[in-house]
C-alpha cells in the first residue's frame, strides 16, 4: 500500500489540504486494490458490507427516560405542602396519580 503520511498532527494542512489527502489516499486505495488479483464490484472493499443497529429493550428504556421531562420543582414543593398540611390527599386525586403511574409505565 502506499504511504499516505504520519498519523498524528497535520503538519499545518488546514481543512482544504486534509480534504486533498484524504481524497489522494483514497484514489491511491481504489488504484491499488483494483490492481490485486481479486477483482471488486466497483465498490472499495470496506464498502461491501452492509453496517446495521440493533437497539436492546434496555437502550429503548433508557432513550424513554431521556426523553422525560424535568422535575417541576414548584409543583414538587406546592404538593409538599398540600401533604403537610393534610389538603393533598383526596379519593379521586389518587385515583388519577394511579392512573397516571399506570399509563406512564406502560409507554
Amino acid at each position: 500500500m502506499t504511504d499516505i503520511g504520519q498519523v498524528g498532527p497535520l503538519n499545518g494542512l488546514d481543512a482544504t489540504g486534509v480534504a486533498g489527502r484524504v481524497t489522494e489516499a483514497a484514489a491511491a486505495y481504489r488504484a491499488e486494490a483494483q490492481s490485486a488479483s481479486a477483482p471488486l464490484s466497483g465498490a472499495p472493499r470496506w464498502a461491501e458490507g452492509r453496517d446495521r443497529v440493533e437497539l436492546s429493550d434496555h437502550a429503548r428504556h433508557l432513550d424513554a427516560v431521556r426523553a422525560l421531562p424535568d422535575v417541576r420543582m414548584a409543583k414538587v414543593e406546592a404538593i409538599k405542602q398540600a401533604i403537610a398540611a393534610g389538603t393533598y390527599e383526596s379519593p379521586q386525586k389518587l385515583q388519577a396519580a394511579i392512573e397516571g403511574l399506570l399509563r406512564d409505565a406502560a409507554e
